[in-house]
């Protein structure tokens, strides 16, 4: 009788254990999509390319193309963070979407950033729309995603304060981004 109540307990864990292991998998290679999608992104953008991959996951792309007519540094570069996409429900079905922000550099100096909003179709995620705004995505969650918009322009010097982001919320509904109230 023990070892039935045993067997038993260790299937049940076994099984429960198996699902959260698929949906972290399911997830991690949702994330890797995204991120493969997103390297083919930029690398579009460039004739030729470097890619240098961090420790921490952090890719960044540049324009491999010499500048000769120029003599200041202004290389453009891009910034995919893994660590920045953001996995939840976006449009009407029930199928994981995605939202990935990457940062662009021209120089020195910071440009405005572009939101790639992936919609889950026929098992695969796909490249819907991009936005380029200067807000930060928070999260997404029961089709709304959350974003705190900054209420000044990068090169203000308000651009960083507290009490100049406001917190939108937004709906995708037919490839644009609505703000609900």
């Amino acid at each position: 009788m023990k070892n039935s109540v045993y067997i038993l307990l260790s299937a049940f864990l076994l099984f429960s254990c198996s699902d959260n292991n698929n949906k972290a998998n399911s997830e991690n290679s949702a994330r890797q999509e995204v991120e493969d999608i997103a390297v083919k992104y930029v690398k579009d953008k460039f004739k030729e390319t470097k890619e240098t991959v961090a420790a921490n996951g952090i890719i960044t792309i540049v324009d491999n193309q010499l500048q000769f007519v120029a003599m200041t540094d202004n290389q453009t570069s891009y910034i995919i963070d893994p660590a920045r996409i953001v996995v939840g429900l976006i449009d009407a079905d029930n199928k994981e979407d995605a939202i990935l922000t990457i940062n662009s550099f021209r120089g020195r100096y910071e440009e405005m950033p572009e939101h790639l909003i992936f919609i889950n179709s026929d098992g695969s995620l796909m490249l819907s729309r991009v936005i380029e705004s200067d807000m930060k995505i928070l999260g997404i969650k029961d089709r709304i995603i959350t974003a705190e918009v900054y209420t000044h322009s990068l090169n203000s010097p308000l651009h960083d304060c507290a009490s100049c982001k406001e917190v939108v919320k937004y709906q995708f509904r037919q490839g644009d981004l609505i703000k609900i109230e």
